[in-house]
This record gives C-alpha cells, structure tokens and sequence, in this order.
C-alpha cells in the first residue's frame, strides 16, 4: 500500500458530523476533503436511525427500533424470529448484498455522497459499518443480555455486517468506478476488552473483525478499523486490516508501547490514520495547528522514524456531539495539518 498517496500524508474524517441537511454536510466534505479522502457523513443528530448502532440494523433479525425513546434490542422471543434468522443466513448465502442495503432514512448522508461522487473525480472515498464486537456487546436482547452471548444470532449478525459493508462498495463503485474505496470498521467497545465487564478471547475477536475484513478485501476496497479509545492495540494490529485509526491526541504515548507490532504491520504495507485533532472542549479554547504537527514529528522520533512513511490525519473521534462551529474547525484544522506535515 505505500506510495498510493499523491502527498505524504492524507486528510479525512471518522464520521458522525452535526450537519443535519444532508445537502450541507456533504458540500461541507467536498469543499474541504475532494482533494484528500472523502467521506460520508453520520448525521446523528437529524434522527436517531442515524445512530452508529441502529444505522447498520436493517435485515438483522428481531431488530426492534424505538425512535421516541431512542432504544434498539434484538427481540429474540418474537414469534418470527427463526424465520428471520433463517432467512438472514440465506440471504447471506445467496450474496444478495440488496438484502442489506441500508436504506436512505437511515443514511441520508451517504446517499448525498454518492450523488456527489457521480459528478466529481475523487482519488479516495472512505465508508464505515459498525463493527461485530461493539454491536455485539452494546446491542441487547429482549432479556437485557448482550446479543455477542447468544451464539447463532451474533453469527448472523457479524455476517449481515459484513455484507453490508459489501453493499457499500458496490454502490459507491456504481456513483464513482476508478475511485479507491475504504471502508472502516467502527469499534469503540473495544476499549472494554480486558476489563473485568467484557470477557471475550483475543482469538475471538480478531476471527470476528477479520471476517468483515475479508469481505470487504474480497471486493476489492482497503479496510480500516477505527477505535478512538485506549486499548491492547497488539489485538487489532493483529488482525488483517489496511489501515489502523486512532486517537494520537490523547493515547499516542500509549500506542507506541506495541513497537514490536506496529513494526510488523508498517512490514505488511499497513497504514495510519493519527486522530491528533483533538474533539474535546480544548478545540473551544483555542488549540494550535503547530501544536499538532508537533506532537507528530515527536512520535515519528520515538518510533525510530517508523511512522512517517504515509498516513492520514483526522479528528480523534466523530464529532456528532459537537457543536456545529467546533466540528467544522476540526475538520479544517485536519485538512491544514495534512498539508503542512506533507511539505
């Protein structure tokens, strides 16, 4: 994967963005990232299907989707549920990727992308799905437990997942046919792993993450996963991925512990995407791009030179939280740090 970028280091955002009009989320993204990585936005805030959890729910059976009070189980004591469990496995074994779309009400700012990838030439367009382990262990069934602990219903799950990142890419092909795709997996539960709360093998985990990984390598487009906590990060650099994204702001010292695995993923052409645009209240208080760029080049000195072959910058985390004037100066703040650290 080395020497694919035009410059040294690439722009481009993690996700959620508090636009609500599709329209001005995606002119947003195009203005600022057309000549980086584009991306689509997770609008959050304009509804609650939005949500990185509900939003990649669609086709997954017992799925039960309370927009008033904001809640997702799996009901797994519904009447139906083996014929919907039955016929989501079908449906994966037939590849009917139009089973798992993800339909428009829950995805506005995808679609808005496509129709702007279908006009421009974009050398880079970035998709997300959440990943297995985080919607395993997030998502409840109707007895409140975890839906990773309920084994064939998890199995559907991590499959429909996959095929939907599947999904993603045709579509995105179809809009944009030369340009690169990349789809990360969300996995913000993983900083659990290890804690007295979450008791699943490293094995497990990386099996899970790479059959998502697989697929999506298997239609042709690069796969990232993105993680904006602290974690055991031998985990997910021991998995397949292309590119690893996370948070360089707040857990750099902490990531360059793994030497011995970083150095074994920059060997099989890996790639990182440093979230070192912070998103916390520090961005309100005034923050400075030369800061940034700094706290880069010290962790390129720390790991011996091994990180500045190529990367990405983004922000640390999503922004939907975020007010609007925040989230807009830390994606332009990313755009700015990309092209510095590429003179």
């Amino acid at each position: 994967m080395k020497k694919i970028f035009k410059k040294k280091f690439l722009a481009c955002g993690v996700g959620s963005i508090p636009f609500i009009d599709p329209k001005e989320a995606t002119q947003f993204i195009h203005d600022h990232f057309r000549d980086d990585m584009v991306f689509w936005p997770q609008l959050t805030r304009r509804d609650f299907l939005e949500n990185m959890y509900v939003q990649f729910s669609e086709g997954m059976p017992g799925v039960k989707i309370d927009n008033n009070n904001k809640t997702i189980i799996i009901d797994n004591q519904r009447d139906n549920f083996e014929e919907e469990l039955e016929s989501c496995l079908q449906h994966y074994l037939d590849g009917d990727l139009d089973y798992f779309s993800i339909s428009r009400n829950y995805a506005e700012g995808f679609y808005a992308m496509l129709d702007f990838a279908s006009k421009n030439k974009y050398d880079f367009f970035k998709g997300q799905v959440i990943g297995p382990i985080s919607f395993g262990l997030s998502v409840k069934q109707k007895n409140q437990q975890a839906v990773i602990y309920n084994q064939d219903l998890y199995q559907a799950i991590v499959k429909a997942l996959a095929m939907k990142a599947a999904w993603q890419v045709r579509e995105i092909k179809k809009a944009n046919p030369k340009t690169k795709i990349i789809i990360f997996i969300d996995e913000p539960y993983l900083v659990s792993v290890g804690s007295s709360f979450v008791s699943l093998s490293k094995e497990k985990i990386i099996s899970d993450i790479n059959e998502l990984v697989q697929i999506i390598h298997q239609n042709d487009a690069w796969a990232g996963i993105h993680c904006c906590g602290n974690t055991d990060w031998s985990i997910i650099l021991g998995t397949e991925i292309d590119i690893l994204s996370f948070d360089a702001y707040n857990y750099l010292d902490n990531f360059l512990l793994y030497k011995k695995e970083i150095k074994n993923f920059l060997r099989e052409e890996g790639i990182f995407a440093w979230g070192i645009i912070p998103t916390s209240d520090i961005v309100k208080k005034g923050i400075k791009k030369q800061e940034l760029i700094d706290k880069v080049k010290q962790a390129v000195k720390k790991s011996e030179g091994l990180l500045l072959e190529e990367g990405i910058i983004t922000p640390s985390c999503g922004t939907g939280t975020l007010d609007l004037e925040s989230a807009k100066k830390i994606h332009v703040l990313a755009c700015e740090v990309a092209n510095d650290l590429s003179i």
